[in-house]
């Protein structure tokens, strides 16, 4: 092993990698898969954690920089620039180098946006030694203090109670040229001017800006274009090889939500509406035929259940099925999900007297089919690759819960294997226009009126 086993040469994570290497994340990852950057896996798993030893990078770079073989991205054109024009290139070369041996290390990492702090309404992004770049005022009194911001970072995660955490602010290179652009929602303590999110390239010029909504009518009722974006994530999501930002917004103070998909330039790429909150979205091969499915999930309100949307590349359009006028409106057409489904609410839920339980966390498993989450009883429910669902899970909170309203005389039932069967059989898939169940599929069932549980 090429390393001396000290700790200060170790790096233990692809953030510390960008940092030696003074790119951001994604470069370094493009490097690895191109040109061999040494990264190292505990496991042979392309997830696993990554660590890299900094004397075999200073190697790897050196041999680099020493090689005559033309690097993999330099076409037949520059070669013939070299041939045609060498006394061009080596005075080219010379003045590089001159440049490079009077300008200081930390001159070159001044410009890469690395971090950001709040001050006011102002947002200031600072390098990997905390030394500002570039500020610009939002204009707003009450933006949210860098606490608040800072607890919305960089990438979605999972919080407390199986919460998503999604970003409010991510620096990262977005479209590929290697430069870090970096992407701002405005968020507010008065909850207001909340739809808007901004990309800024490296040297704070805005590249360009999303609002959020638009008016729209839902049963005659008019819901005004005053939204707030829940939060953005930036992910292939198509598997076409560019990224795209995903971003949540719901209307203030209501319930329609949209999700919408924004390539590297701020153009949309597709747009849904849903009845009720969306919670979490990801992408994965959901039904195992090689290509990326985008999964939103969440709640629809009129329905009064969780629910979870698989969308084919490309098809992100529409709106969810409803089936009142109230929920419908006439300026949005069918939705272009392959999947929508909805989840029962278990007497435990029921006897909590709260709207829906929403999907508020769901994963995608490497070998396709989802694990959903309910969010206020913790139910897990295991889907397979055709979205049947083959396992129902009780968490020790669902199971106290219950334990607790059998004592109280809320609920009357009994946890054993029919139950989850039961709550299994529950699901609802939108196909050919009505509500089915699985496995019977019932053609042309409703969402149940009442509760199948026993009181």
């Amino acid at each position: 092993m090429a390393s001396n086993g000290k700790k200060e040469n170790i790096l233990t994570s692809w953030k510390e990698i960008a940092v030696y290497l003074d790119r951001d994340v994604r470069t370094c990852v493009r490097w690895e898969k191109r040109y061999g950057l040494p990264v190292r896996r505990l496991e042979k798993d392309s997830k696993a954690k990554v660590f890299a030893y900094k004397d075999e990078i200073d190697s790897w770079l050196a041999g680099r920089t020493s090689s005559k073989t033309p690097d993999p991205d330099v076409g037949g054109r520059g070669r013939l620039f070299v041939r045609a024009f060498p006394v061009l290139f080596a005075l080219a070369s010379l003045a590089a180098a001159a440049y490079f041996l009077f300008l200081k290390p930390e001159d070159l990492l001044r410009s890469v946006p690395a971090d950001f702090h709040i001050q006011g309404s102002e947002l200031i992004i600072v390098d990997h030694r905390d030394r500002e770049i570039w500020r610009r005022d939002t204009g707003l009194p009450g933006l949210e203090n860098e606490g608040f911001y800072r607890g919305h970072f960089l990438e979605k995660r999972q919080g407390s109670d199986s919460i998503p955490v999604w970003p409010y602010v991510m620096i990262l290179d977005v479209d590929g040229d290697s430069r870090s652009e970096v992407l701002f929602c405005t968020q507010t303590r008065f909850e207001d001017l909340e739809g808007t999110l901004i990309c800024f390239d490296d040297r704070g010029t805005e590249r360009w800006r999303f609002e959020a909504g638009r008016e729209l009518v839902f049963g005659g009722k008019t819901f005004r274009k005053e939204y707030r974006i829940y939060g953005l994530n930036v992910e292939d999501y198509d598997g076409d090889g560019s990224l795209e930002i995903l971003v949540l917004s719901f209307q203030k103070p209501d319930w329609p939500c949209q999700a919408v998909l924004l390539d590297p330039a701020g153009k949309t790429e597709g747009e849904f509406w849903n009845a009720g909150y969306l919670m979490d979205g990801s992408s994965g091969d959901v039904d195992g035929d090689g290509k990326k499915e985008l999964v939103l999930s969440g709640v629809n309100n009129e329905y009064n259940m969780g629910c979870v949307a698989v969308f084919e590349a490309g098809e992100l359009y529409g709106s969810s099925p409803q089936q009142e006028d109230d929920f419908r409106s006439p300026g949005l057409g069918p939705g272009g999900q392959s999947a929508y489904i909805l989840f029962p609410k278990s007497d435990v839920h029921e006897a909590i007297h709260r709207q829906g339980d929403p999907i508020n966390y769901f994963w995608i498993h490497e070998d396709g089919g989802l694990m959903a989450e309910t969010y206020e009883t913790h139910i897990l429910y295991d889907l397979d690759l055709s979205l049947n669902c083959f396992n129902v899970i009780l968490s020790n909170y669902f199971l106290n819960l219950h334990k607790e309203f059998c004592r109280e005389g809320m609920v009357r039932s009994i946890i054993d294997k029919d139950y989850k069967t039961a709550l299994g059989h529950s699901l609802l898939y939108y196909e050919n226009g009505a509500w089915v169940s699985r496995p019977e599929a019932a053609v042309g069932a409703n969402p149940p009126q009442s509760s199948p549980w026993p009181r």
